[in-house]
């Protein structure tokens, strides 16, 4: 009894400690002194020049032994003078996010890069070219390997008690690197599941679990439209919150957002997801009603959960008192 009392205890203090604390950590007091600028591909091999992907990042298969070189420009967007570094840095795909590494962390992939210039320095309102060389070694380890091409500018913030914080700001373009003897890695998904349900709030929300069944990373976007509704009522399409990365063999959720008045249904949902040049359709009979199984809490969601484990803790107490009584009169 008092070790499950403890555990009651610690969860309600860890519910209501954790978001005040990361609410104080959000609030920064300085205002940022970096200045806008961007990076892009300006080189894109024909294998790729249809590819929505392929326009945007740096996608190839290589064999062992291969160089390409690929051009990128620089931009200061501001009305002044901006030095910046260029440089190759590791990346990873996870929990459906392509994410590159800060620092220039050292990875297989980084080792086989060269950027002719590291440094560059901008006048106001123009722009550079830079060369990105890859050189695949005769040994490479085989299959898709991913990194990032920062651009990156530093800018010291000073505030009026003299106290500076070094501000760093990241731009950069996605490495998708697919190394091995033989052809093309296929690039392919699969819908496994449309469900609908409704958010803490009463949002509608659709959830669609995507599976990355081929040998290549997809970025997965879509549509979803709702057809056949009560009284013969349609909607859509409504495009998805975020796009997901997949790398193979990996499962995501891609979540579309209806309106908030939509009636419960049923519905029939048809998703359209889309990676580059290749796309997917699938459709479910739904229904907006319940909650997903697992969901994150609001304060207002924490607070009513906070009530229920005070209410819990007072009833096993209450019965922890009654069975003392029983035994003491048992005892008499």
């Amino acid at each position: 009894m008092r070790r499950l009392l403890g555990l009651l205890m610690l969860a309600l203090a860890a519910g209501i400690l954790v978001p005040a604390a990361s609410a104080a950590a959000a609030k920064l007091p300085l205002k940022p002194d970096l200045q806008r600028f961007g990076v892009r591909l300006v080189d894109v091999p024909v294998s790729e020049e249809h590819n929505p992907r392929g326009l945007r990042y740096i996608i190839d298969f290589l064999p062992p032994g291969a160089v390409i070189h690929r051009r990128i420009m620089v931009l200061n967007e501001e009305s002044r003078k901006g030095h910046f570094t260029v440089y190759p840095d590791a990346a990873r795909i996870a929990h459906g996010s392509f994410t590159g590494d800060a620092g220039a962390t050292r990875s297989e992939l980084t080792g086989w890069i060269t950027i002719q210039h590291p440094r560059l320095t901008l006048r106001p309102h123009t722009s550079v070219m830079d060369m990105v060389t890859i050189r695949v070694p005769r040994k490479p380890t085989r299959g898709e390997h991913y990194g990032v091409i920062w651009a990156q500018q530093v800018s010291r913030v000073r505030r009026p008690d003299g106290f500076a914080i070094k501000e760093i700001a990241r731009v950069g373009i996605r490495i998708y690197l697919a190394v091995g003897p033989g052809g093309v890695p296929p690039t392919n998904f699969k819908i496994t599941s449309i469900t609908g349900y409704r958010s803490s709030r009463g949002q509608p929300l659709l959830a669609v679990q995507v599976r990355n069944t081929g040998g290549r990373a997809v970025d997965l976007s879509g549509t979803a439209r709702l057809t056949a509704g009560p009284g013969g009522t349609s909607a859509g399409p409504f495009r998805e919150r975020q796009v997901v990365t997949l790398a193979p063999g990996q499962s995501g959720r891609l979540i579309f957002a209806p309106g908030r008045r939509l009636p419960s249904g049923p519905w029939l949902a048809t998703i359209r997801a889309v990676s580059g040049l290749t796309a997917r359709t699938a459709s479910a009979t739904i229904q907006f009603s319940g909650h997903p199984a697992t969901t994150w809490m609001s304060p207002t969601a924490m607070t009513g959960a906070a009530g229920f484990i005070g209410l819990l803790i007072f009833a096993l107490l209450k019965v922890r008192r009654r069975a003392l009584q029983t035994r003491r009169t048992q005892a008499a």
